[in-house]
C-alpha cells in the first residue's frame, strides 16, 4: 500500500458514486464500492468523503483504492492503492 494524495479524474455513475477514474494515465474501472466515509462535522475536513473501491485496471489488474471526494471543490484525489 502507498499513500498518494494526487488528483485524479473520476467519473460518477447515477448513484453519484464513483464508475471509472484516470490516474497517471491509466483508466480503472469500479468494479464495488466497498465503503464511504464522511469527515466528522465541525472538523477542519468536513467537506471531504472517503470512498474505498474494488477496481480493474485497463491492463485488468485488481486492486482497491482509497479515493476522496471534496464536495466543497467537487476534486476527486487519490489517497492510497493496494496492488
Amino acid at each position: 500500500m502507498s499513500l498518494y494524495n494526487e488528483r485524479i479524474d473520476v467519473r460518477s455513475s447515477t448513484g453519484g458514486h464513483p464508475a471509472l477514474f484516470s490516474w497517471r494515465g491509466r483508466m480503472f474501472r469500479v468494479r464495488r464500492v466497498i465503503g464511504t466515509w464522511n469527515s466528522a462535522p465541525g472538523t477542519p475536513d468536513a467537506d471531504i468523503r472517503l470512498v474505498r473501491v474494488a477496481a480493474e485496471s485497463d491492463r485488468g489488474e485488481p486492486t482497491i483504492a482509497d479515493i476522496t471526494l471534496d464536495t466543497a471543490t467537487a476534486d476527486w484525489t487519490m489517497r492510497r492503492m493496494w496492488n
